[in-house]
């Protein structure tokens, strides 16, 4: 019985730090790209696309982990809750390596048209972005339902910051502002670090369910 509960618990933890290396996969991949565009390197919005796959791998791996934990132990409260929520969590850090390549696909459009100013003006809610989902990640690693509840109120800053970014873009293409495509492309980024945080705190909910069995999404 000891073996088969040490196997058990091996198998928890290994889930475990398998989420919070695809989290830190996902947010260095974000990273990367906002970094290819302030930094005008192409090269490096290239790398997030190519290694957008290593994401996917890992997210299949997680599949597996969690479906062999409950095949084999079938666990029951707050451990099947933890085995699903990891699943589940995983979804929502592929589709934030998602959105990092879309970034950089945009990013690399931007880059090629040339220098653009309005680049800058994404700095805040890059840095909100980054908060966010290195707040979700921790409160995951460590179990926090409070620190789940903070990055849930994170997310106003987020959209208010998108908000107030998409009109200013809009209206500097409204009034004619050149070059519109390059512009446009920054407006699709905003889109993507908005929904970002969005996914973050699909992941903050999924800890309150870990923590508390509590299904907070929608409320």
């Amino acid at each position: 019985m000891a073996h088969i509960l040490k196997n058990y618990d091996d198998d928890l933890s290994a889930l475990k730090d398998s989420v919070v290396e695809m989290g830190t996969q996902a947010l260095a991949a974000m990273e990367k790209a906002i970094k290819g565009l302030s930094t005008n390197d192409v090269e490096l919005c290239y790398d997030v696309i190519d290694e957008d796959e290593r994401i996917d791998q890992q997210e299949k791996k997680i599949d597996e982990q969690g479906m062999s934990i409950l095949l084999r132990f079938n666990p029951v409260a707050s451990d099947l809750r933890h085995v699903l929520s990891s699943i589940n969590i995983c979804r929502s850090l592929e589709r934030i390596g998602d959105h990092a390549v879309n970034i950089a696909k945009r990013a690399r459009k931007i880059l090629k048209a040339g220098e653009l100013e309005e680049v800058r003006l994404i700095d805040p809610l890059v840095l909100e972005a980054r908060k966010i989902v290195s707040g979700a990640l921790t409160a995951f690693s460590d179990v926090d339902e409070q620190l789940a509840h903070k990055v849930i109120e994170m997310d106003r800053a987020v959209d208010k910051i998108h908000k107030a970014l998409s009109k200013s873009l809009s209206n500097k293409i409204s009034g004619g502002a050149q070059p519109t495509e390059s512009l446009l492309n920054v407006i699709f980024i905003s889109r993507s670090l908005e929904r970002i945080g969005d996914l973050a705190v699909n992941i903050a909910e999924d800890i309150v369910f870990i923590t508390s069995a509590e299904d907070i999404r929608h409320t």
